[in-house]
């Protein structure tokens, strides 16, 4: 069953491909919640603190080293979990979204060491994401389940191709898109959580908010039931 909720909180780490529309099924299904009468709330890395911003301004440059920027983009992940835990103080909600958390910096960071540098690093997903939490037990929230958000490849393109903002090198760049979709998959086959993978192609997104929503009630459900069952 794993660790208690946190307050009422259902932890639910959204993560997903450059442009694979992962921010805005989020904020579709939280509104579905929210209009259910579950209180929800959200938080996004890289966040708003000094790691945020160091890792956004030197972790994105393309000279900046693969293993630096894993690093950064991971310190940031652990500063924004006391951010979060207020936010479960403040507002106590049924669900948490977070909008990537340390799975996207290993995932990501171990596939550019990989495709950067020649690295054996992609395979050792596991063996990475299981020393971060051990590590960080007491310093960063336990996922209850994942989302994973991924599209075809040339819909993709399409979408990272009409944004102004992001890493626009690595967005662009289907064989390093593709070994991060081989990383996140063989992490989530053998995840010890729930994961509900979506394939968000256009005109899909009002669908998937729906039947995603309803699976997360569900999960939450079952989670309640079988801490009750404890008791």
């Amino acid at each position: 069953m794993g660790r208690p909720l946190i307050g009422e909180a259902f932890v639910v780490v959204w993560e997903g491909t450059d442009g694979s529309g992962k921010t805005t099924l989020l904020r579709r299904v939280a509104r579905i919640l929210e209009e259910r009468g579950f209180r929800v709330a959200s938080h996004k890395t890289p966040g708003a603190l000094p790691s945020g911003r160091l890792a956004r301004l030197y972790g994105n440059r393309p000279s900046t080293p693969p293993l630096s920027r894993l690093l950064l983009f991971l310190a940031n992940t652990v500063d924004e979990t006391r951010p979060m835990l207020r936010k479960i103080r403040l507002t106590n909600p049924h669900f948490l979204f977070i909008d990537r958390y340390y799975l996207c910096s290993l995932v990501y960071g171990l596939a550019l060491l990989e495709y950067r540098l020649g690295v054996e690093a992609a395979s050792r997903v596991l063996e990475a994401v299981s020393l971060v939490e051990s590590l960080g037990r007491g310093g960063l929230l336990s996922p209850d389940a994942y989302v994973f958000v991924d599209v075809s490849e040339e819909e993709r393109l399409r979408r990272v191709r009409g944004k102004r903002d992001g890493e626009r090198v690595l967005e662009l760049d289907t064989e390093f898109q593709n070994l991060v979709r081989r990383v996140y998959r063989d992490y989530f086959a053998a995840a010890p959580i729930p994961v509900i993978t979506l394939q968000n192609e256009a005109g899909m997104l009002e669908r998937l908010s729906q039947t995603t929503a309803e699976s997360l009630v569900g999960l939450r459900e079952r989670r309640l039931a079988g801490e009750e069952a404890q008791h």
